[in-house]
């Protein structure tokens, strides 16, 4: 579950994040899955936030739907799902036109490395770039609420499945 709009945060610490979560009402959130209006909070993991700074652990809120049974993290939009790099890292590197302009992120957050910057920008060209342009949607603070509105994804998130009907076979 994607958190959006928090009031142009554009930065994540855990004490952002905590006060993020006392404005939460939990058994009024809907379960993406379901759709059931009710979740409790379940579970608390740690993952690593590579920011300019200096990378930090944040500990993550789990939540389990009382209907299905699934389990969703509470993430805030700064954020991408299964990756350590911060969502406005994530749009300069996709930005980013020249070797230049990658050299001057990797000199603001020196926690990236050459090889994530190019792998971000190939999953962005093969997963992302037609879908948003399709719908036109811009690459901008609110990225993520589009996205999470016409995919039902996060921006950036990978998704698990094929699209389409075809399927891959051994």
């Amino acid at each position: 579950m994607i958190i959006t709009h928090l009031n142009g945060v554009k930065t994540i610490s855990q004490k952002i994040y905590d006060d993020m979560l006392k404005t939460i009402d939990f058994p009024l959130l809907t379960c993406p899955h379901c759709n059931h209006t009710g979740v409790a909070v379940h579970a608390y993991y740690e993952r690593t936030v590579r920011a300019e700074e200096e990378p930090f652990r944040l500990v993550v809120v789990r939540v389990i739907c009382s209907s299905c049974g699934k389990t969703h993290a509470i993430l805030p939009d700064t954020l991408v799902p299964y990756s350590s790099i911060t969502m406005q890292d994530t749009i300069d590197i996709i930005m980013a036109e020249t070797p230049a302009e990658l050299d001057e992120i990797l000199t603001r957050n020196i926690h990236l490395h050459l090889t994530e910057l190019y792998r971000v920008k190939a999953n962005y060209r093969r997963y992302w770039k037609e879908r948003l342009f399709s719908f036109g949607i811009a690459l901008d603070d609110v990225v993520s609420y589009h996205c999470i509105k016409q995919f039902h994804r996060q921006f950036m998130q990978i998704p698990c499945t094929l699209c389409g009907q075809f399927q891959l076979t051994t």
